[in-house]
């Protein structure tokens, strides 16, 4: 009999790439699942209990992603994922999860962007040097090093951003694209959680949507595919959970987040938790009155 994996919930994201008869490969391998590949679109089998429009989540079994391989290839038919190494994961019982609608706004951005630079600050105090948190703190970098370059980019385009020069904003936004290393780069990440801001608090104007349009088209050319998607996806507003925690937090006068979001924040993916909310923090920065 072959092995086969329950699956317990199925993003939203990955259920719509999930159609009859499609197929793909497996395209990486973490301590925490298997990314898949089918076309341009990336699916992450995880055992992890987050939620994510790109996830697909399993029971929890020690050991169950060591048979995968990078390569290998798999099919998607009446509810079942089937491997070339004869597992299988079954989601024809999974649920389904999907972002619920933001909340309305009730505070105004300075009062959102104070919010998200002491939620950074938190950060900060925990793990002054994980990814891009240096970018919000006044300091002084050395001239020529890999911080003030990123500095001087970031700047400059949230200034094209700012002025509304589309031209300008995405000649800085292509050096940022995949700038870092990692799964998904922590420039990626920055701009994922620049645009999601927008979108998600239902705040793109014609320019946004042009840019994140743009960003979007040069992302699946010039980074990975992860990150691709995970750029795109933030153009509809759509995320892993703690980034629409975060966001929404800011937008009602009551939100708070707690000291074990932080923590899961800074240990979300290797920098990827604290490069999105600085984006996020650099949303607001854009617009601040």
């Amino acid at each position: 009999m072959k092995p086969t994996m329950i699956a317990l919930q199925l993003g939203g994201l990955a259920a719509n790439s999930l159609t009859e008869g499609c197929s793909g490969k497996v395209m990486g391998i973490t301590s925490r699942g298997v990314f898949l590949i089918t076309g341009e679109r990336i699916l992450f089998v995880t055992d992890a209990d987050y939620r994510s429009p790109y996830n697909i989540q399993v029971y929890i079994m020690p050991g169950q992603f060591n048979p995968f391989t990078p390569g290998d290839d798999w099919v998607y038919s009446q509810g079942m994922l089937t491997f070339q190494n004869n597992i299988r994961i079954d989601t024809s019982e999974a649920t389904l999860w999907q972002p619920e609608k933001a909340p309305t706004i009730e505070t105004t951005f300075p009062d959102q962007s104070s919010r998200m630079g002491a939620l950074l600050q938190r950060m900060l105090a925990l793990d002054p040097d994980k990814g891009w948190l240096y970018l919000a703190k006044p300091a002084d970098v050395k001239p020529g090093s890999e911080a003030s370059i990123i500095r001087d980019m970031t700047d400059r385009f949230l200034a094209c951003v700012r002025k509304s020069d589309l031209e300008g904003a995405l000649q800085a936004g292509r050096s940022i694209l995949g700038r870092g290393g990692g799964l998904t780069p922590s420039g990626d990440d920055w701009l994922s959680g620049f645009l999601l801001y927008f979108a998600r608090a239902d705040q793109a104007s014609a320019f946004i949507r042009a840019l994140g349009q743009s960003l979007t088209t040069m992302a699946f050319g010039s980074t990975t595919k992860i990150s691709a998607n995970r750029i795109e996806a933030a153009c509809l507003g759509w995320s892993e959970s703690l980034f629409l925690e975060v966001i929404d937090s800011l937008l009602v006068s009551d939100g708070v987040i707690s000291n074990l979001t932080i923590e899961h924040l800074i240990n979300f993916g290797h920098s990827s938790g604290v490069d999105t909310c600085v984006g996020v923090g650099a949303a607001l920065q854009s617009i601040e009155q």
